[in-house]
């Protein structure tokens, strides 16, 4: 099943409902056009949450973070979903009974795992020491890249976003039931002599934080040695978790990768579900953090060029905001590939790739690069 197939069948070209114009450089899906969304969010705002509302019933998950008043409170990101008795939240990890919240996501999860040989196609692996042997000795093994040693890729098959591109969205589809619990045992087990780090991605960490982090916990006091904590994230974790997340990558030599999805709030709504505010706050709070450890970088920051929506004016106004904290900060742009809802999207031009990149070097960034230029159109 596509989503987008269901919502606009045999439709390529956008005619935005607001305004009228049409666009054949973008794709149906997003609900409005970027100028819609920045102006007229009033008349667009209805249609764009229709959208997420329909994609999250096509898939049997919550349209909207449950508001009992007489359940029990998740506080590990915005949502903070109030479920009651059998209720699911928003993300779909945990439910209102007194069991499932004290266990799901915390001591048994809804992820998956492999060995990802180094180097790999990570993020920040133009940076980071199983990439370039930045931190050498104390943190990578080698000078360069860590050949035949490997990553431990724990992909968590959960969010607290509804990201309408997200090239991983097939685990939405897998129903609970078919989902065997791995037990925090199970992952630490799965670290072997050749393992130098731990990446946890998704999906997203957030909805089983506190899983991840208990996995970090035992697997470096099992381990002697180089063990690196890295996380791949949305950023809208609670700001006292986050501090535990940086610090486990802080003490070991791995990074946060964040991912900067929009800049204007209502762009990143259309786009996610939700609106960017937590992001900035905990990016300028990781942004701090980043001097006590300059190599390997602590922190890192991506993002998604779709096409039409995230062009050189986000990327320069989220360029801006990173260069203000730090211009030392890593910075990789990634070329869209058409998934899930946005299906019908073109892949990212090389002119909008060049337009991106020029964008944020202006802005006043020092390390910067086009991540996966093998997907341009």
């Amino acid at each position: 099943m596509v989503v987008g197939d269901l919502l606009w069948p045999g439709c390529d070209a956008f005619v935005c409902p607001v305004c009228g114009d049409r666009f054949e450089d973008m794709g149906p899906g997003v609900g409005a056009c970027p100028e819609c969304l920045r102006t007229r969010w009033t008349e667009a705002r209805d249609g764009v949450r229709s959208i997420h509302r329909v994609t999250r019933e096509e898939l049997h998950l919550p349209s909207r973070p449950p508001r009992n008043d007489d359940g029990l409170t998740c506080r590990l990101c915005p949502r903070e979903c109030r479920m009651g008795e059998g209720e699911e939240g928003y993300c779909g990890v945990r439910r209102g009974t007194g069991e499932s919240f004290r266990a799901d996501g915390r001591r048994v999860a809804r992820a998956s795992y492999y060995q990802d040989p180094l180097p790999t196609n990570c993020v920040a692996d133009w940076v980071c020491a199983g990439g370039t042997g930045a931190g050498h000795p104390r943190y990578a093994h080698d000078r360069g890249p860590e050949a035949g040693f490997y990553n431990l890729a724990v992909f968590f098959e959960a969010c607290n976003f509804n990201c309408l591109y997200c090239q991983n969205w097939c685990f939405k589809e897998i129903p609970p039931s078919k989902r065997p619990p791995l037990p925090v045992e199970h992952l630490v087990e799965a670290v072997h002599p050749r393992t130098s780090c731990i990446c946890f991605f998704g999906g997203d960490p957030t909805p089983q934080l506190p899983y991840a982090l208990r996995v970090a916990r035992e697997a470096r006091r099992k381990r002697e040695g180089i063990l690196r904590i890295c996380w791949e994230t949305n950023g809208t974790v609670h700001p006292a978790w986050l501090k535990r997340m940086a610090q486990a990558s802080l003490e070991s030599g791995g990074c946060v990768k964040v991912d900067l999805k929009a800049w204007h709030p209502r762009i990143h709504e259309a786009l996610c579900g939700f609106d960017n505010r937590r992001v900035l706050e905990n990016f300028e709070r990781l942004a701090r953090w980043a001097p006590l450890r300059r190599e390997p970088p602590l922190l890192v920051a991506s993002t998604l060029m779709v096409p039409g929506y995230v062009d050189a004016e986000e990327v320069g106004h989220l360029a801006r905001f990173i260069a203000r904290l730090d211009p030392d900060i890593p910075y990789a742009l990634l070329a869209f590939a058409p998934q899930f809802v946005l299906h019908r999207f073109p892949t990212t031009s090389r002119e909008q790739a060049r337009e991106c990149l020029d964008a944020a070097r202006k802005a006043g960034l020092r390390r910067v690069r086009l991540g996966n230029p093998h997907l341009l159109g």
